[in-house]
């Protein structure tokens, strides 16, 4: 990662990605110019963007495997991705966290809201995505950051472009918020039953920390083993947070899904 002061930094983007998935979190600032699109296009209005499709022309495309939007359709099995499969067809996207499912473990946003009518104002939201449950928060006047990695597909800058915060972290990664600070940490796709119990445990607590008391934590269709619920159950437990919501449902013969809206208590000292 060798540069000159006051060049053009390399494009090496991928090679600091990975730094930071193993540990080298955060990175060292440097001293050189970042590489943008060549034909940067002015991005969508903002009445536009969230449910628009962003420009090819504002990514760079050159460390993935598509080299356009179409490209990252779910219907590509040579898409170079794997989470998230169809988060960037937003007419797919404009179903979540809206639409009734039949599925016990999917929670409606405004059921959820319903809690804690006019106190959920900021949020984040931890997982993998193009930022839909930004969106749709947005839409109900509440502010949320949204986690991303590019793990193999652009997920920061789509975020960015429909015009929500997207926030470059990994697990690994104490949360860049004060104590007592967030409405609602929501949670999906990402924080699954493949981590580490210790992982997560500092994980939970970081959490735990940034959340505010009577905060909302909502737990999005975690999923695990059926043999591993129960230390799952016990991680998210421990906390001794009020239960609004809590559902378990199959997701194979040998794994289930887990969703919960779990609420803060105060702890007066």
């Amino acid at each position: 990662m060798e540069y000159d002061i006051g060049s053009y930094c390399k494009d090496d983007w991928d090679l600091a990605q990975k730094l930071m998935i193993k540990g080298c979190d955060p990175l060292p600032r440097r001293r050189c110019l970042t590489r943008a699109s060549k034909v940067y296009q002015k991005p969508f209005p903002i009445n536009e963007s969230l449910w628009r499709v962003p420009d090819d022309r504002n990514i760079r495309w050159a460390r993935y495997v598509c080299r356009n939007m179409k490209c990252l359709s779910s219907s590509n099995t040579k898409r170079g991705y794997s989470k998230c499969t169809g988060c960037f067809e937003m007419e797919k996207e404009k179903l979540k966290w809206v639409t009734n499912s039949s599925v016990p473990v999917d929670f409606l946003i405004k059921d959820v809201l319903a809690f804690k009518p006019g106190e959920i104002r900021i949020g984040l939201d931890f997982g993998v995505g193009t930022g839909t449950f930004a969106a749709r928060m947005r839409e109900q006047n509440v502010t949320i950051i949204s986690t991303a990695l590019n793990l193999g597909a652009p997920f920061n800058e789509v975020i960015a472009l429909r015009g929500l915060i997207p926030l470059y972290i990994t697990l690994n990664q104490r949360l860049p918020f004060f104590d007592n600070t967030m409405d609602l940490i929501h949670t999906t796709g990402f924080l699954d039953g493949w981590i580490d119990l210790l992982l997560m445990d500092f994980i939970l607590f970081d959490w735990d920390r940034v959340l505010r008391p009577g905060g909302l934590l909502w737990i999005d269709r975690f999923f695990c083993s059926r043999k591993d619920l129960d230390d799952y159950m016990y991680m998210f437990l421990q906390f001794r947070y009020k239960k609004h919501k809590w559902s378990i449902s199959p997701k194979s013969s040998d794994e289930v899904y887990l969703s919960a809206v779990l609420e803060k208590p105060p702890r007066a000292i």
